[in-house]
């Protein structure tokens, strides 16, 4: 922005601040009255704008950050990753991040060195950089799987608006910058405003915590309750799945305390948003902002509320920033930020906002809307993207077909044609994608209904997108363990937010269990389809189809997409390197079933192995 620009924007703002400066001091002794007796002071917009400007640090500190920078510890948690159907968050290794946020040039950097499992064994650290300018973004990065080196590459528009979306949430001085410049997207929040819908996560949804998962063998380290763990001690699954556990029933709690305010002690600044009014609440003698609350939609869970707690403030060069910033998504924490430094007005070098040569973004601002109103759920698990994706295909066998979002996805969906209908192996995670799926169906087999969808588990990734499914009338077949989970996710209210398809049409949920010891027939004179139960450390509901006559096995997440993989690149496990757990279950569950030596296609990628390529990875001496 030039000179001139920000001068008369902070004269314009100065002027404000002296004439409610003013109004303030009118209002003082009858407003520390109102608080004294716990009742709901009396403000209204302009004197709120000018008491959380002067909180921050002042109108014209407000105007005149043009931009900052911060380094960080970043944690995120994911919720439907436990290894209990519909419950148990996980919380992932923490990352170092460097944000550059050029807010004059429309200009934001962020430089992520993280830690993920190795497939041969421990982590492999790995580092990325996002660059957005204006609505254009590039990205730096390890390729999502881990197989190819890093590069250059245009980022989706879905991501890039996940990515300005969550910094606007994490620093208030952005939302408070924009209702100053445009007072009309600010109003003064009302007794009567409701905010009490959407889902939150009850403590048994949310324990057990996981805060190590290792891949070899498959077990974790759990915080759990002293109830958890003394109902799940004595089980088999117990000790296939836990390595250790620390016990703490108060780590929710504690997480609530910390989030909860007292909101009778703040006023409330409302803030226009294209997904859901962003409510910012203010303390009334320091104008800090001590919370933000928001709501948006998630694919599984549906409307949830989203709050950020905004703590340990410290002034940097006239301005106040907060050192800990906290995101909780459905009561349940989603981001925890540590800020080791910050600069305000540094020294930007434009190197650092050089877009790689020769690689072109394409905006797509209907998919960039659509990703603001699920950005959570699309953090981890985005590769399919938000929008309607085109359908690519390959074909395993003849009526046999792998369903993927093109051009790359992270799970992938198997068609099996039957005689009068089509069974679906795995959902494919994102609603629009599971609408396209039918859609693809609805082309390629005209005459013939969905009439079951089978489901690998539940992890969010696995088990997420089924309700456009439901509303076209498919049966689901899962393990007897995750009924109630999809019942659940089938019958939730509808959503305020963003109505899906199910919403539209109102579909009763058929549901049927596969049981521990027994397996599911869906017989048909064309092409039987087996699904088989899989006792391992991975989860309590995994199962497994079999397609009798063309002995293809859809393995889901039991390991076949990283031996597909390795094939691809001529990878050898180590014999120092244990395989990994869910390799020598699958090939366990295969000769326990006598299913001979079957073609196998895993969730996570489109290429098929034989069982040959199972026996090699587990053979120490191939």
């Amino acid at each position: 922005m030039p000179d001139f620009r920000r001068e008369v924007r902070s004269i314009i703002h100065i002027v404000l601040v002296l004439a409610c400066v003013v109004i303030l001091n009118a209002c003082e002794s009858t407003e520390t009255d109102q608080v004294h007796n716990g009742e709901d002071a009396s403000i209204d917009k302009t004197e709120l704008l000018a008491l959380v400007a002067s909180g921050l640090g002042g109108v014209e500190s407000l105007s005149n950050l043009d931009s900052f920078s911060t380094e960080e510890e970043r944690v995120y948690y994911l919720m439907g990753q436990g290894p209990e159907s519909g419950s148990g968050l996980m919380k992932l290794p923490s990352n170092t991040t460097r944000v550059m946020n050029d807010l004059a040039g429309e200009r934001l950097r962020i430089d992520v060195t993280s830690k993920f499992p190795s497939r041969s064994g421990g982590y492999d650290k790995r580092e990325s950089s996002e660059l957005i300018i204006g609505q254009s973004g590039y990205l730096n990065e390890d390729d999502f799987l881990g197989i190819g080196k890093k590069k250059d590459k245009p980022s989706r528009s879905d991501r890039t608006a996940i990515t300005v979306k969550i910094e606007r949430l994490m620093n208030p001085h952005i939302l408070l910058k924009e209702a100053l410049d445009n007072p009309d997207l600010a109003s003064v929040a009302t007794n009567s405003d409701d905010e009490s819908f959407g889902r939150r996560y009850t403590e048994e949804e949310v324990f057990p915590v996981t805060v190590d998962r290792v891949r070899q063998t498959g077990k974790r380290t759990l915080i759990v309750t002293p109830e958890w763990l003394q109902e799940s001690e004595g089980t088999d699954f117990y000790h296939h799945m836990v390595e250790k556990t620390q016990v703490d029933g108060d780590w929710l709690n504690r997480v609530h305390q910390h989030m909860d305010i007292d909101e009778a002690a703040h006023h409330r600044l409302v803030i226009e948003d294209e997904v859901y009014p962003i409510t910012l609440h203010i303390n009334r003698e320091s104008g800090l902002v001590a919370k933000l609350s928001t709501m948006e939609w998630d694919v599984v869970y549906g409307d949830v509320p989203l709050e950020v707690v905004y703590t340990d403030w410290q002034d940097v060069g006239g301005v106040a920033f907060p050192n800990r910033v906290n995101l909780t998504a459905a009561g349940a924490p989603r981001i925890d930020l540590v800020r080791s430094s910050i600069s305000v007005n540094p020294d930007l070098d434009d190197e650092n906002f050089k877009p790689p040569e020769g690689i072109e973004y394409t905006h797509d601002e209907a998919i960039a809307s659509r990703a603001r109103y699920l950005s959570q759920s699309l953090i981890m698990f985005g590769a399919a993207g938000v929008g309607r994706p085109s359908i690519d295909s390959v074909e395993i066998n003849p009526g046999i077909t792998l369903l993927y979002a093109a051009p790359a996805d992270g799970v992938y969906t198997l068609i099996v044609e039957q005689e009068n209908s089509i069974v679906v192996i795995e959902p494919g995670q994102n609603d629009l994608k599971g609408e396209q799926v039918i859609k693809w169906i609805g082309e390629h087999y005209p005459e013939k209904p969905i009439s079951h969808l089978i489901i690998s588990h539940h992890h969010n990734d696995h088990g997420g997108g089924i309700r456009p499914y439901v509303a076209v009338g498919a049966k689901l077949v899962v393990h007897e363990d995750a009924v109630d989970h999809y019942r659940r996710q089938a019958s939730r209210p509808p959503s305020r937010i963003l109505p899906d398809a199910l919403d539209r049409n109102p579909m009763e949920l058929e549901i049927t269990g596969v049981s521990a010891e027994g397996s599911v027939r869906l017989e048909d004179s064309l092409r039987t389809v087996v699904i088989y139960p899989l006792a391992m450390g991975h989860v309590t509901d995994m199962v497994y189809a079999f397609i009798e006559g063309d002995d293809v096995v859809y393995a889901g997440d039991l390991y076949v997409s990283g031996l597909a993989r390795d094939l691809r690149s001529g990878t050898k496990r180590a014999a120092d390197i244990l395989p990994f757990h869910a390799a020598a279950s699958l090939k366990n569950g295969i000769e326990a079933q006598g299913l001979g030596t079957p073609m196998l296609v895993g969730s996570h990628d489109r290429q098929a192995v034989s069982f040959q390529v199972l026996l090699d990875y587990l053979d120490d001496d191939g």
